[in-house]
């Protein structure tokens, strides 16, 4: 398209653009009908999209395609769609608002028009707004119409951390994430000797909405701020599979076919531990890496220079062995292959990323094998106890 201008190697939003920000999720609205019984009608969540062509007080001077550009915290969709029918009295519980403004919540940190940040492809949003704060949790601004796919895939994992996240926030006032919560404030330690990531990784796994969370994929950029602050972005396809040296930006040259890639923008689950050497983050590593070391050596084609030569695999694979290596680190969490491998495929794909694109198999983990299930089939154990003494199941 003629108006795909970037910033950060993602595409910039503007009116002329085809984005959207799609099935915000959810957007709780008071909902006829209003009777003796149910005096301000019911709540009822919906999902809410938002149109890059609904894109006012954008920029003046500096055009994409003839039309404004989004800016920070000047810039917003005029308007959002999905909860017309969220019409009681009080509309929006927090905003009072339906069909309200879509507002940006991330942008370009050094990429700027007019004395202003851009926004960007993948870049955060909050909708149905009459003012800050918006009705509905963030959710990424994605400039693709296979999204649906995802909402689709994911229904039951979306649903489930609806039940489950019902007291917390954004539904209610509980934070998940207190020290009460999960035992500390900051980072686990990083040394393989200490235990505070692995107790985090007990403690989270206990707490039925962390565990339900962790079926939604973030951007790792994303991902610093909507994880607990305790938890650390795990990539389920590591960047360096995708680059000959490096995770991408200067001095790494992509895989080929792949472009506009950012590890900053890649989807990660919120794990425990700083590094692959501890917590669950480390088990994500030990499975994926067991699946990697099985693969055999080859030549992997670059977009320009010389092939590299390492332990080769194809997305396909990798993204399998992710969502397996998931499933067995986060079993509290019942998410479903086809959900996490739509998420992957969802960014991956727009990157030129094919099943069949190959790529490289990473080898780096904590333990063996047999230890890192031993630990998660402990945990379990051990959560089941808790649960069946307090009286929870």
């Amino acid at each position: 398209m003629s108006n795909e201008v970037y910033a950060n190697m993602m595409e910039v939003s503007c009116k002329q653009a085809a984005g959207k920000s799609i099935c915000a999720f959810p957007d709780v609205c008071m909902t006829p009908p209003t009777t003796p019984a149910t005096p301000p009608g019911v709540p009822v969540p919906y999902p809410n999209t938002g149109l890059a062509s609904d894109t006012s007080d954008g920029s003046t001077t500096v055009m994409i395609s003839g039309q404004e550009v989004m800016l920070k915290n000047k810039s917003y969709f005029k308007k959002s769609t999905g909860d017309e029918a969220g019409a009681a009295p009080q509309k929006g519980v927090v905003t009072h608002k339906n069909m309200g403004k879509v507002y940006f919540t991330a942008w370009s940190m050094d990429v700027k028009f007019e004395g202003e940040n851009v926004v960007r492809m993948l870049d955060t949003t909050t909708h149905n707004h009459g003012s800050v704060p918006g009705n509905t949790p963030v959710w990424p601004y994605i400039d693709e119409e296979d999204t649906a796919n995802v909402k689709e895939l994911c229904a039951e994992e979306i649903d489930n951390e609806k039940k489950a996240c019902k007291g917390c926030t954004p539904y209610g006032k509980q934070d998940p994430c207190t020290k009460t919560s999960l035992g500390i404030v900051g980072k686990p330690a990083g040394s393989k000797e200490s235990t505070e990531a692995d107790t985090l990784a007990n403690r989270t796994a206990a707490n039925k909405c962390l565990a339900a969370r962790r079926c939604a994929l973030q951007p790792y950029k994303s991902a610093k701020s909507h994880c607990c602050p305790q938890q650390t972005g795990h990539h389920l396809i590591e960047a360096s599979a995708l680059h000959n040296t490096g995770r991408g930006g200067s001095g790494s040259v992509a895989v080929k076919g792949m472009s506009d890639y950012s590890e900053n923008m890649a989807p990660c689950v919120c794990a425990e531990g700083v590094n692959q050497n501890t917590g669950t983050h480390g088990l994500m590593h030990t499975f994926q890496s067991a699946a990697a070391a099985k693969c055999p050596e080859g030549n992997i084609p670059m977009s320009k220079g010389p092939s590299v030569k390492d332990r080769v695999t194809t997305y396909g694979e990798s993204k399998e062995s992710a969502a397996k290596a998931h499933k067995k680190t986060f079993p509290e969490s019942q998410c479903t292959k086809e959900c996490i491998t739509a998420q992957l495929d969802a960014y991956h794909n727009q990157c030129g990323v094919e099943d069949n694109t190959k790529i490289k198999a990473v080898v780096e983990g904590q333990s063996d094998v047999s230890e890192a299930a031993k630990e998660v089939k402990d945990r379990s154990a051990n959560i089941r106890r808790a649960r069946a003494a307090a009286g929870l199941d």
